[in-house]
């Protein structure tokens, strides 16, 4: 649930094809998930018995927040900039870093809030930053 008083200041969303993600790990390997992926997203998706779908899904995440921001991925916003962790529950949330904080207090938001789903093809995010 969303407090009251909170105002949306961006939002974004992005559909990613799961095959093209494992195509493009299987094709680049470490040079494209350590371009993309902080630790704790390779960590956490090497570790699943199929990764392709949350590596989708973490990729869509990070596309969906820098279209909230405004900005897409470039100078202003990296893609590794732009973490998604699970707490025990399994609840995704965003963890930004230096350059990623500066932008969301520049923008005057306080937090960024993320969906995330799959199917078996096709992983989604979806982002509102407050």
């Amino acid at each position: 649930m969303i407090p009251t008083g909170n105002s949306i200041i961006g939002i974004g969303t992005d559909l990613v094809d799961i095959s093209r993600i494992k195509y493009i790990v299987e094709r680049h390997k470490d040079r494209f998930l350590n371009k993309v992926f902080t630790q704790a997203e390779r960590d956490h998706c090497m570790s699943l018995g199929a990764p392709w779908p949350s590596l989708a899904a973490r990729f869509a995440a990070k596309e969906a927040v820098s279209k909230a921001f405004g900005t897409g991925i470039g100078a202003e916003l990296e893609l590794s900039s732009i973490g998604v962790v699970t707490d025990e529950r399994g609840a995704p949330s965003i963890v930004l870093d230096e350059k990623g904080e500066k932008l969301l207090r520049e923008r005057g938001g306080s937090r960024v809030l993320i969906s995330l789903t799959h199917t078996a093809s096709l992983a989604q995010a979806f982002a509102v930053i407050q």
